[in-house]
């Protein structure tokens, strides 16, 4: 299992991302931009290669993304309802997404094995999203897919909005982030047992 860290496009969204290892070694470049139909996010190799691809199909409230590896389509996401928890399909490699936006915090399986999980960590240069990839050719994928994510719980701050409402209201954080958690925990044995 390998450890990627993704910073927050929040603030950067026409820019290039550096997407490294948890030694600090640059690993790949996601280069693009959201907002429009079409628009386009492009996975690269270090040495330029292009791995992956993310375009946004439909704009609203509920968009579309199209996947594609190699230059060739291999699934489509789609934003789904939920505040607290979430689960996502994504059509073509039947990858299940379950997590929270409040949290920031998403496990991906196919079937019953966790492909990547997603959360945010804080480093001394701020807010990143951390990825532990199982498979590495399952990276580029788990990269775009942690940025659609991340692009639907932007926010005009880099801090998850769960940690805001913990330093808001201490009485509230014992007993949400133990319900979420358990949540999340229940939903993830559910996946196991079956």
């Amino acid at each position: 299992m390998r450890q990627l860290f993704i910073r927050d496009r929040s603030t950067d969204l026409h820019g290039t991302t550096v997407i490294r290892d948890k030694n600090g070694k640059s690993c790949y470049l996601l280069v693009g931009k959201w907002g429009m139909r079409y628009d386009a996010l492009s996975l690269y190799a270090i040495d330029g290669a292009l791995l992956a691809e993310v375009k946004q199909l439909t704009l609203g409230l509920l968009p579309k993304f199209a996947l594609y590896v190699n230059r060739q389509r291999v699934g489509t996401i789609g934003k789904g309802f939920g505040f607290v928890q979430q689960v996502i399909y994504i059509r073509g490699i039947n990858w299940i997404i379950v997590g929270s936006p409040l949290t920031s915090r998403y496990r991906v399986f196919s079937g019953s094995h966790l492909v990547f999980s997603i959360q945010p960590v804080k480093l001394s240069s701020g807010y990143c999203h951390e990825l532990k990839v199982n498979k590495k050719e399952d990276e580029p994928l788990a990269i775009l897919i942690a940025s659609i994510l991340n692009h639907w719980a932007r926010r005009s701050e880099q801090e998850p909005l769960l940690a805001r409402l913990m330093k808001r209201s201490p009485k509230l954080s014992t007993s949400m982030s133990f319900s979420i958690s358990n949540q999340l925990n229940l939903t993830c044995k559910s996946h196991k047992n079956k």
